[in-house]
């Protein structure tokens, strides 16, 4: 491999200026640098201490996805080790317990009508806390896939009329990959409601300094509504938000079923 000499210092080839961006293969130039240990609630207290590896993160000027390749060549093992570890319930004290017992409750309230007639998979689900709630609702069939997760990382055969992907697509290394996934279990008269939270409006004044981009959460691929957009209508698939961060998918010829707002057609 070719270096690069400076004053004796040995160093590797320099980075592209641009890569081609992971939703829509524009040329991504670099955006901003945070520490591996950033983390999402540094705004409220919870800090890492400094770990000195630079994260660079790069922004398309097309779609505006912010995403950072330092994890693309990462395992599985790789990333239980480094970030899913015994020190991410601190960084993120809602993922066991409250966050999925809350998605629960509001999936309930939207769709309990139809519960005796949905097979729902909770995608990216953790330990199994969402889908255990939502059967305690009521609803019978209710499985959970979280690869990070021993016990529920068996990939789910079949296909579902309800998937639900809580806080999963802004972690993941390749977001095609993901909702290729998705779509692969879901039915063709099925609906996908997620959780990712889009860049603010004022990001541009934010920048770096937005809270919700933390590599030590495994917050790597930062959406804007544009890719969004982008990245589910890759897959045939129609998106609709309800607020910056819970969201509805569903293929074109389904869409327009349900809303999450409110009126729910027959899932």
């Amino acid at each position: 491999m070719a270096t690069r000499k400076d004053k004796g210092v040995h160093l590797p080839p320099a980075a592209p200026e641009f890569v081609p961006c992971k939703i829509c293969g524009e040329p991504a130039p670099f955006y901003g640098i945070v520490d591996f240990n950033r983390a999402c609630l540094e705004h409220a207290g919870v800090r890492m201490p400094f770990y000195g590896f630079a994260i660079y993160y790069r922004r398309c000027p097309s779609c505006e996805f912010l995403f950072t390749d330092a994890f693309d060549q990462w395992s599985q093992d790789d990333f239980r080790t480094h970030i899913y570890n015994s020190e991410y319930a601190r960084l993120d004290p809602q993922y066991e317990g409250d966050r999925p017992a809350g998605n629960a409750e509001f999936i309930a309230k939207l769709l309990g009508a139809h519960k005796a007639t949905l097979r729902v998979l909770d995608f990216g689900g953790g330990n199994g806390r969402f889908a255990e709630c939502l059967r305690g609702a009521g609803f019978p069939a209710c499985d959970t896939y979280d690869p990070f997760t021993p016990g529920f990382d068996t990939p789910p055969a079949g296909t579902y009329n309800l998937i639900t992907c809580f806080e999963t697509i802004e972690h993941t290394p390749d977001p095609g990959a993901c909702v290729r996934a998705i779509t692969e279990r879901l039915a063709e008269d099925g609906v996908v409601v997620f959780s990712t939270l889009l860049q603010p409006e004022d990001f541009d004044q934010l920048g770096m300094r937005w809270w919700y981009i933390g590599p030590r959460n495994g917050h790597i691929s930062i959406h804007s509504r544009k890719s969004l957009a982008r990245l589910w209508e890759r897959h045939g698939c129609v998106v609709e938000s309800v607020n910056d961060d819970m969201h509805m998918a569903s293929r074109r010829e389904a869409s327009g079923r349900i809303r999450l707002g409110g009126a729910a057609g027959a899932a």
